[in-house]
């Protein structure tokens, strides 16, 4: 009979009730819940993405200038490493502002698009050949996102992008 008392001990303290520290867990309905940020102004908005969005065309007319003007595949290729680097970069920007209502579907959808051409941005930053290299350039161009990104734009209030 004297092992019931001692199994019963041990039992409580593996399952962490045998003393130690103790904590007060708040009820759920008494935790603090952290404040999320407003969500930008229109204004604020259309200046945010235009900076997020900068390095990323920059990087898109620096490698579609490369390949008019027939550059060595592995110059591409370097170029389509600083271009998978800035679409992540931007990707990351546009999923942790907090958008204006009307930019928040729109954006969405953009990223998404973004999602996909991501990976082959990735591929073509890593392609062991020139056939290799444009045949994920070409994936990654037919998810640029760019009527996601128009939509973003007349939310904001902003012109559609242009080439130039």
């Amino acid at each position: 009979m004297r092992r019931w008392p001692a199994a019963l001990a041990l039992v409580l303290l593996l399952a962490g009730c045998g003393g130690g520290t103790e904590t007060t867990a708040l009820p759920a309905w008494e935790r603090p819940s952290p404040t999320a940020p407003a969500p930008l102004t229109v204004k604020e908005a259309k200046g945010r993405y235009l900076a997020v969005v900068a390095p990323y065309n920059t990087a898109l007319e620096e490698l579609e200038e490369a390949l008019k003007a027939r550059r060595p595949w592995r110059t591409v290729r370097g170029l389509a490493s600083t271009v998978a680097t800035t679409n992540a970069a931007h990707a990351e920007q546009l999923r942790t502002t907090v958008w204006p209502a009307a930019a928040q579907a729109p954006v969405a959808a953009l990223l998404k698009e973004n999602d996909v051409a991501l990976r082959h941005w990735r591929l073509a930053a890593e392609a062991g050949s020139a056939e290799a290299l444009m045949r994920e350039i070409r994936a990654a161009a037919a998810h640029d996102g760019g009527a996601q990104a128009d939509k973003v734009r007349r939310s904001l209030g902003l012109p559609v992008y242009r080439d130039s």
